[in-house]
């Protein structure tokens, strides 16, 4: 039986407070923001950790990683950056990361900390508000413009990646939060931008079929359509990319 996402994350933390030193573990991402559907979205969580990982700890917390998913599928989709709370003033360190069943490194960028501080909650140890560092309005702008030109941007030069769903809504998504983020430095959940994409010229049809998915449900696609598909996003993608970062 699947656990639900309050007791996996009771769960986790038990394994890995001990196993990383970690002395607050912070929730991000579609669980803060009540956006969260079992099965779609991931856990997007920061384990604010003592002092760095070393090479031991590295993969025992990949050990545990592995070992939680295989006891706990739904786990799959847990994402963990570790910040070792001497390094919460530098947003350009790479830190250890989990995510997509793998372990690298890379920031904890200006959108994540914007949203932790907005939305975010501690499953054990203090609160983000009393541990992250503010984001001015300036440095949440150039966050954001830096997702678009950093990431985004070279996206557009993979065809492959506009082939699956996961993408189209991602990038959609991104577009609708990105334009009201750098017009009112405020900042959105996806259901909110779900009600913004036909500013982007979205078909109604195609916001109906990502509506769907992220309600969990399978949306059939016949192999033409998803080429025609992928043409039409990628092109409303690059024309959006275009005005947003002209901001």
């Amino acid at each position: 039986m699947s656990l639900p996402p309050a007791a996996v994350l009771e769960a986790f933390a038990a394994e890995i407070e001990p196993a990383a030193g970690v002395v607050a573990l912070l929730v991000g991402g579609s669980l803060a923001t009540g956006d969260f559907q079992p099965g779609v979205s991931d856990f997007d969580l920061v384990a604010l950790i003592e002092r760095p990982l070393t090479d031991d700890q590295r993969r025992l917390v990949a050990q545990l990683h592995r070992a939680f998913i295989s006891r706990h599928p739904e786990a799959t989709k847990l994402h963990c950056v570790y910040v070792p709370v001497d390094d919460l003033d530098e947003v350009e360190t790479p830190h250890v990361t989990w995510a997509a069943q793998m372990m690298f490194e890379r920031p904890l960028t200006g959108i994540a900390r914007a949203e932790l501080l907005r939305f975010g909650f501690a499953v054990f140890g203090e609160p983000p508000e009393a541990v992250i560092p503010p984001v001015t309005a300036a440095e949440l702008a150039a966050a954001v413009r830096g997702d678009l030109s950093g990431y985004w941007v070279p996206a557009l030069r993979r065809p492959s990646i506009w082939f699956r769903d996961s993408y189209i809504d991602l990038s959609l998504f991104t577009l609708a939060r990105a334009e009201v983020t750098l017009a009112t430095n405020e900042l959105i959940t996806k259901r909110e931008a779900l009600t913004r994409l036909d500013r982007f010229h979205v078909p109604a049809e195609l916001i109906e079929q990502i509506r769907q998915r992220r309600d969990g449900h399978i949306v059939p696609i016949s192999p033409l359509s998803r080429v025609r598909r992928a043409k039409s996003v990628h092109g409303l993608v690059s024309d959006g990319l275009r005005v947003l970062l002209s901001y």
